[in-house]
């Protein structure tokens, strides 16, 4: 095939596109985009035109289905090549050979981690029984639940010598250990609590990583699809020492709480001891209310027996209908009345 021929080009300077804002050019902190396609993006600028130190300060916001990104023109996070240098866009005509060009400004876009925020699965409030309220099917695919069949085996015919086993072991968190001493002996009521049982332990034992270094996230024995969504909904895209790796940072770590407590209603008929679980998860008794309180559970206490015969209160966590009215947690009504 012949290469195309253009006529001689000519250029021309046209200024700013829109004849105050600079055309914008991105680079990404953490590596190369890979699917422009999927980002989407919002260019903040000051409103004091009167300034003329403030005019011209702009914050770009972007985001993808994992991750948001900020960068800025202004700051310590400014490039210092906006000052010593200038850019250009040129747009060519490939007809006329003419390219129009444009003023431009890069910006260095950082990861931003809002850690205050809490994750939370769709909730139903339309829903006319409880367990519409947050779906299984938003938890766990049809492919998924199948995927878990082989892994959940061991807990679907564990026996009483296993699981004083495990306790002896401490292989198992509290939770976990209650509910397969309560498995139904319905063999496809078993199955499903099986399942669910093994897919809140692995969340459990995933949250509590801060890094994840391996593709495996928690070994050979956990199925390519489940891994997947571990990795991909449960994980922030960082990088560090020029290498990517998957972060499990507070928010992350909140929004898996939220799924544990959704499993857990659905496991045990939407009733849950919230203070077994709290112990679990290694989480304060404030922000494991704070966490159920925003997912509209209505709480309770019960006094329940423990080891040498003693007792001590546990908070329950209900869902029922009608469902109390959304509560914001603590730390977000504070960033809300700082901002």
């Amino acid at each position: 095939m012949a290469a195309e021929v253009l006529p001689s080009a000519r250029w021309q300077y046209c200024g700013a596109p829109d004849g105050s804002q600079r055309a914008v050019l991105v680079q990404f902190s953490n590596g190369k985009l890979q699917s422009p396609g999927n980002m989407r993006f919002t260019l903040y600028e000051n409103k004091d035109s009167t300034n003329p130190r403030k005019r011209n300060q702009r914050i770009l916001a972007a985001e993808t289905d994992r991750l948001s990104y900020v960068g800025n023109n202004f700051g310590t996070g400014a490039l210092k090549c906006n000052t010593l240098c200038r850019h250009f866009v040129g747009i060519l005509n490939k007809t006329s050979g003419q390219m129009e060009v444009y003023d431009a400004e890069l910006f260095n876009m950082q990861p931003l981690f809002s850690d205050d925020s809490l994750y939370l699965p769709p909730c139903y409030d339309d829903a006319t029984k409880p367990e519409d309220v947050y779906k299984f099917e938003d938890l766990l695919s049809p492919a998924e639940y199948e995927a878990l069949q082989s892994p959940s085996e061991a807990f679907r015919n564990v026996t009483s010598e296993e699981i004083l086993k495990m306790i002896e072991e401490n292989s198992h968190c509290t939770f976990v250990i209650e509910a397969l001493k309560s498995l139904p002996s319905d063999v496809e009521s078993r199955d499903r609590q099986a399942r669910c049982i093994w897919f809140l332990d692995t969340l459990i034992k995933f949250r509590a990583q801060r890094v994840v270094k391996r593709k495996s996230a928690l070994g050979p024995g956990v199925p390519h699809i489940i891994n997947t969504k571990l990795l991909k909904h449960f994980t922030c895209l960082t990088y560090n020492n020029g290498r990517l790796r998957n972060l499990i940072s507070d928010s992350m770590k909140a929004k898996i709480t939220a799924y544990v407590i959704i499993l857990a209603l659905h496991i045990h008929d939407f009733q849950i001891d919230l203070t077994m679980l709290q112990g679990d998860l290694k989480l304060s008794e404030k922000r494991m209310m704070e966490i159920a309180k925003a997912m509209r559970l209505k709480i309770s206490k019960r006094r329940v027996s423990v080891a040498a015969g003693s007792e001590e209160d546990h908070k329950l966590g209900t869902l029922s209908l009608p469902l109390p009215p959304a509560q914001t947690s603590d730390r977000l009504a504070k960033r809300r009345k700082i901002t």
